[in-house]
């Protein structure tokens, strides 16, 4: 089995990934992960504790299309994967057009965001190589919904597969103030995990430090993550007085000792997919505010297990803060709720059955391309 990225930094759909290859059942399954381009820091963390990891070399924005093609192709030859999984669209495009004619038994695309901008010659490539796929793989009922009405993949080829993640995180026995002092921080500490890019909407939490700082006395904000924007959002902290209140910690794989010296957890996203980073909060037990957005709107409901506001809405985000902050025993709640949603519905484990059993299924029905 083969899984085909364009390269495996740290993020969330890497980190799954990640997973994938890490918890098949090595017994009944041999797995290989492969990069277009560089294998980034999740792909040689895997290539450290011996998994297969394959980096083509290639920067598919700045190398031909033929070229790409081609590379992959030989690739598929040489590894003879009996199932191709590729994720993202670069991947997915490459990976199916490269596996047209080879033997294959199953090929498997995932498809991890909503749309936020519909390209058309990324819904034609969708369209005809849907057609040449057995499943398209998305993490929530949005994302389902985009690919079917955008790129006209039909409702037999799509299969909803939510994320999971790892229940039995090593716990950090440590309290929260403990945390807080490794960390190097204090107060009331809000965090984001992610990506610093346009997706991620971090611009909404910096414009609403201003107004949490005036009532909230020792707030801390800590951003986990690197990006194009990052140089941007230091800027605006900068400009809104309040860079003392942001540290800005790249990017850390210490996320369970964040976690525990984090209050609340706000995810300010104009799109989204499934956050793993969000199901890692809660997971935590970390009361959330997120935006109301896609794979959020299927795991959190509005005051029960976390806050809900409207993507890009400051003020809305700033006193959904505001009131947990002044009510800690809601914050327990909703914490609490949170962490028994994700350990009933989200856990790596029934995940990673769901896929072998996929991949078993398109092992025994396949019959190559």
């Amino acid at each position: 089995m083969l899984h085909l990225l364009v390269s495996l930094p740290v993020g969330g759909a890497e980190d799954l990934v990640a997973a994938i290859v890490t918890g098949l059942d090595p017994k009944r399954f041999s797995v290989q992960a492969a990069c277009i381009g560089p294998l980034g820091a999740i792909g040689e963390e895997l290539a450290a504790k011996g998994h297969t990891v394959v980096s083509l070399g290639l920067d598919v924005k700045h190398t031909s299309f033929l070229r790409v093609a081609a590379a992959v192709r030989r690739l598929l030859k040489e590894t003879q994967p009996d199932i191709l999984h590729t994720h993202l669209y670069h991947a997915n495009f490459y990976g199916r057009l490269a596996a047209l004619g080879l033997f294959v038994r199953g090929v498997v695309a995932a498809v991890h965001n909503t749309y936020t901008r519909v390209k058309f010659h990324r819904r034609l490539a969708n369209f005809l190589l849907a057609r040449v796929t057995d499943k398209v793989l998305v993490g929530s009922p949005q994302v389902w919904a985009d690919v079917h009405r955008h790129d006209g993949v039909p409702a037999s080829r799509l299969l909803l597969m939510p994320y999971g993640i790892r229940l039995e995180e090593p716990a950090v026995a440590v309290s929260p103030e403990e945390a807080k002092a490794r960390l190097g921080v204090s107060g009331f500490c809000l965090g984001a995990v992610g990506r610093l890019e346009e997706q991620k909407g971090h611009e909404y939490l910096l414009a609403a430090i201003p107004e949490l700082s005036r009532q909230i006395d020792g707030l801390t904000v800590l951003l986990v993550g690197e990006g194009r924007q990052e140089q941007a959002l230091k800027q605006q902290a900068r400009d809104l007085g309040v860079e003392g209140v942001v540290h800005f910690l790249g990017t850390r794989r210490d996320l369970p000792l964040i976690y525990k010296a984090l209050d609340v957890y706000v995810q300010p996203s104009r799109w989204e997919g499934l956050s793993l980073a969000m199901l890692q909060a809660m997971g935590a037990g970390l009361p959330v505010v997120v935006s109301r957005v896609s794979g959020a709107l299927t795991v959190v409901q509005d005051g029960v297990n976390g806050r809900l506001v409207a993507a890009g809405d400051t003020a809305s985000l700033a006193a959904a803060v505001l009131e947990l902050y002044r009510q800690p025993e809601e914050r327990r709640r909703l914490g609490e709720t949170a962490q028994r949603t994700v350990y009933k519905n989200y856990s790596q484990e029934a995940m990673l059955r769901r896929l072998e059993s996929l991949y078993l299924e398109l092992w025994e029905e396949g019959g190559g391309r």
